[in-house]
C-alpha cells in the first residue's frame, strides 16, 4: 500500500449543482491540496454531500470544473477518477467473507487471484482486520464492519479518498475509536482525503482544513485553530464550539457597546450596530462586573455551563474551568475581557476587524458595572 504523500489535489472551479432550477451549489471555487484532509462541515442541507458526490461522479454538474490532479474530470465516469468512497451505510455483501468483501472490486477488474489476495491482506492489516479475514459481516461489530468498508475503498490504492458520513451510524466511544484510527490511517498511506461530516468534533480532530459550509457558500476554509479562534463570520462562530460561542446583538457609540437597554458590555470604538461574539469558557466570573440572573445550571463533570440572562433579557453561557465549582447563586456579575471579543457586521455577518479593543480603551478585566 502506499506510503507517500499524494500528489493528487482536487481544484474545485466555478462547481454549480442544481436541481429543477434551484441551486444546492451556487457557485463554489476551492482547492483542496494533495495529501491532505479536507473535512466539509455544515448543517443538514447545506450542500456537503452534494458537493462530495459531485467530485466523486455521482452527480453531474450544473456548471463549473473539477480537476485531479490537474486533470479535467467533470465528465468522466468515477471508476475513471481514480478515487474511492466509503459511505454511511457500510453495504457490504452478507454472503461473502470480509477478504471477498474487501476484494470484489479487484476481482471485477480481473486483478489476478495472487495480487489481489496479496492488497487484500495488506488493507486488512491497515486496519486491523487480518485475523477476520474469513468472517462474514454479520459476524462483525459496528466498527468492525466500518473498517472492512474503508479496507475496501483503500485496496484500490484510490489516489483520493471520499467519506460520507462514515462514522454516524456508530455509537459515542466507536466514533472516538475511528477518528484515530482514520488519522493513523491518512498518515500510512497519504491520499488526498475528503470527509463529510455535521460533527464539529470531527471535523476539529481530523482536518488538516476545514471547509465550513452554508447554503452551498463557504463560510471559511482554514485549520481547525483558525476556525475556532478566527471565524470569518457570525454562522461559523455559533456553528463551531461546544457550548456555542455567545453572539449578542450590540450598537456601538464609539466608547462602549452597548445592550439595547444601554447596558456598556465592553470598551470598543466600534459605531453602530454590530454582533459580538465571546465564547462561554471566556466569560469571566467578576465582583463589580455587569449583573446577571442564572437560570439553568449544567453539571458536564470536568465543567460546568451556567446559562445566565441579563437586564434586556439577552440570554449568554457561562463555561467553568475545570474543576471550577459552579456555585448556587440565582445572580452572579460577569466581565467581558476585551481581547477575547469578536465582532461581526449586524448586515453580512463577517468578521469586522480589530474586534478587540485598542489596549489604551481598555481596563484589565473591564467590569463596566451598572
Amino acid at each position: 500500500m502506499p506510503e507517500t504523500r499524494s500528489n493528487a489535489g482536487i481544484g474545485l472551479h466555478g462547481l454549480v449543482k442544481s436541481y429543477g432550477g434551484a441551486p444546492v451549489i451556487p457557485g463554489l471555487d476551492a482547492e483542496l491540496e494533495g495529501g491532505e484532509f479536507t473535512v466539509i462541515l455544515g448543517p443538514s442541507g447545506c450542500g456537503k454531500s452534494t458537493l462530495l458526490n459531485c467530485i466523486a461522479g455521482l452527480e453531474r454538474l450544473t456548471a463549473g470544473r473539477i480537476t485531479i490532479a490537474g486533470r479535467e474530470v467533470q465528465e468522466e465516469e468515477p471508476k475513471n477518477r481514480r478515487l474511492a468512497m466509503v459511505f454511511q451505510s457500510y453495504a457490504l455483501y452478507p454472503h461473502m467473507t470480509v477478504a471477498e468483501n474487501i476484494g470484489y472490486a479487484l476481482k471485477v477488474a480481473r486483478v489476478p487471484k495472487a495480487e489481489r489476495m496479496a492488497r487484500v491482506a495488506a488493507a486488512a492489516k491497515l486496519v486491523e482486520l487480518g485475523d477476520y479475514l474469513g468472517r462474514r459481516p454479520g459476524q462483525l461489530s459496528g466498527g468492525q464492519r466500518q473498517r472492512v468498508a474503508i479496507a475496501r475503498a483503500v485496496v484500490r490504492e484510490p489516489q483520493v479518498l471520499l467519506y460520507d458520513e462514515p462514522l454516524s451510524n456508530l455509537d459515542a466511544k466507536l466514533r472516538q475509536d475511528m477518528r484515530m484510527e482514520l488519522a493513523g490511517l491518512h498518515r500510512r498511506i497519504g491520499a488526498t482525503s475528503v470527509f463529510v461530516t455535521h460533527d464539529q468534533v470531527e471535523a476539529m480532530t481530523l482536518a488538516d482544513r476545514i471547509m465550513v459550509l452554508n447554503k452551498g457558500r463557504i463560510e471559511q476554509f482554514d485549520t481547525p485553530e483558525a476556525i475556532y479562534h478566527r471565524p470569518a463570520s457570525a454562522f461559523v462562530a455559533g456553528f463551531i464550539g461546544s457550548p456555542a460561542m455567545n453572539l449578542i446583538d450590540v450598537t456601538g457609540d464609539g466608547s462602549h457597546l452597548r445592550l439595547s437597554d444601554g447596558t456598556a458590555l465592553a470598551r470598543h470604538p466600534h459605531r453602530g450596530p454590530a454582533i459580538l461574539g465571546i465564547r462561554p469558557e471566556q466569560v469571566q466570573a467578576a465582583p463589580g462586573g455587569i449583573p446577571a440572573a442564572v437560570t439553568w445550571r449544567e453539571d458536564l463533570g470536568a465543567h460546568c455551563v451556567l446559562t445566565l440572562r441579563l437586564g434586556d433579557g439577552t440570554a449568554l453561557r457561562l463555561a467553568t474551568g475545570p474543576g471550577q465549582a459552579a456555585g448556587t447563586a440565582a445572580t452572579l456579575r460577569i466581565a467581558l475581557p476585551a481581547a477575547a471579543l469578536h465582532l461581526f457586521d449586524i448586515s453580512t455577518g463577517r468578521a469586522l476587524a480589530a474586534a478587540a479593543a485598542p489596549a489604551t480603551m481598555k481596563a484589565e478585566h473591564d467590569h463596566l458595572p451598572s
